[in-house]
């Protein structure tokens, strides 16, 4: 048999309040070494706030947060993206992330080249020595992710990295965390492009109001909340699915049906009068319909 290995972090049955307002309450996880968790949440859900709580920048009103590993390091071990950005707008960039480095321990030998791969890769290697505000805010961001990642963290938290980026951007970002990965360091991020957070995450994260509402891989939760169908067919009616009792929405005469089992779709298509449909797919749900879903007022579930 092999040997178990420990997970990066535990948090247990954590809780933060800012006065009367509980911002993450009775939190339990486990964070697995290279893994990739994406955390999901409306704002205000509590994401931030686990963060900060990871980061030792809050302390818990109860429970632990515990690094399983006896040596490692918050300051030097972690690298931090925050949603609100925090860099020198006139200082110029080669500087600015060798300070951020010599912060964590780096000598300027292993800095410089670093830097240097990393404004390659992100095509801002003739910004290097410009001010940063001189830079559009794309590129402004890339220089803000080296910061967090110049000293090849272990754990690297990114707070809404793809905030305010293009599609060409945000794709080089993905890219860029599955190279963290691929390094060696465990990953955990939030984020609102929920299209994004399918393709990038071993495991998500669900908060809502400050509690966990899932923590599991995606295809796990997916199948928690059932199938849709998609289909066109001139026979179809909204008094029959009403009449069934299926959830639904019509546009330009094409049903989005909520399904519990495959077989619905099968169920409700043997009740047409016209054995041809324009359209027929039946489907899991998306996270973002699943986000949706689980913020919808009164439910948890579809």
């Amino acid at each position: 048999m092999g040997e178990s290995k420990l997970p990066l972090l535990k948090v247990n049955e954590v809780t933060k309040k800012y006065g009367e307002k509980v911002a993450i309450q009775h939190i339990s996880m486990e964070l697995q070494n290279n893994e990739v968790l994406g955390v999901v949440g409306h704002n205000g859900a509590g994401k931030t706030t686990l963060f900060k709580l990871i980061l030792d920048m809050y302390l818990p009103d109860q429970g632990e947060i515990k690094f399983t590993e006896k040596n490692f390091h918050i300051k030097n071990d972690i690298g931090y993206l925050p949603e609100q950005r925090g860099l020198y707008g006139k200082t110029d960039v080669f500087s600015q992330l060798l300070a951020f480095g010599y912060l964590k321990g780096k000598n300027k030998t292993e800095l410089t080249s670093t830097i240097d791969f990393w404004m390659d890769y992100f095509n801002i290697k003739e910004n290097k020595n410009e001010l940063l505000a001189n830079l559009s805010k794309g590129n402004q961001q890339k220089v803000q992710f080296i910061t967090a990642v110049i000293h090849n963290p272990k754990l690297l938290i990114l707070d809404e990295p793809f905030s305010g980026l293009d599609p060409i951007n945000v794709d080089m970002f993905m890219d860029a965390i599955h190279l963290m990965k691929e390094n060696g360091s465990t990953i955990i991020y939030s984020s609102h492009k929920l299209d994004s957070i399918e393709h990038l995450s071993n495991r998500l994260l669900f908060l809502k109001d400050g509690s966990k509402v899932h923590l599991d891989n995606i295809e796990n939760i997916q199948k928690q909340y059932g199938y849709k169908l998609k289909i066109k067919n001139d026979s179809l009616t909204e008094w029959l699915l009403l009449e069934l009792g299926f959830e639904y929405k019509v546009s330009n005469g094409i049903f989005e049906i909520g399904l519990k089992d495959k077989k619905d779709a099968e169920y409700i298509a043997s009740l047409l009068t016209n054995p041809f449909s324009e359209l027929y797919l039946v489907e899991q749900r998306s996270i973002e319909e699943i986000f949706k879903l689980i913020n919808r007022e009164g439910e948890l579930n579809a």
